[in-house]
């Protein structure tokens, strides 16, 4: 036996018969296997957390976009017609809007005057997607 110690997992097992790394219940090779498995399981695990929060942070920024816009144009006294095509735009909630555009907005390839409600509607009904 030699004075040198192996270091931990890395290296060689050895007892007062020898070296043990060879035999599959030695512990320093379980505790790899462990050790390996876990860090896999880890290395998952933050993949999956982050593709999911990029994709709520994706879906949630059309809804906070629309309340921004809605914010400012309110701010900024821009009174006009609610020109959505609610039954279109957001056909889960239709009985929203005010009839008083507070801002402007891209549907359906053309801007248009909206309400605040419509504006915060349509952006909740293109969370869905």
């Amino acid at each position: 036996m030699t004075d040198r110690h192996p270091a931990l997992v890395t290296g060689p097992v050895w007892c007062e018969n020898g070296l043990v790394a060879g035999y599959p219940d030695n512990p320093a090779r379980q505790f790899a296997a462990a050790w390996q498995a876990a860090t896999a399981a880890l290395g998952q695990w933050g993949k999956q957390v982050g593709a999911a929060t990029s994709e709520a942070l994706e879906q949630l920024d059309p809804a906070v976009r629309g309340a921004l816009d809605a914010a400012k144009s309110v701010l900024a006294g821009n009174w006009g017609a609610c020109q959505c095509p609610c039954f279109r735009a957001h056909p889960d909630d239709r009985d929203v809007c005010d009839g008083r555009a507070v801002l402007t907005r891209r549907v359906d390839e053309t801007d248009m005057p909206l309400c605040a409600p419509c504006a915060v509607a349509q952006g909740v009904a293109e969370m869905r997607h």
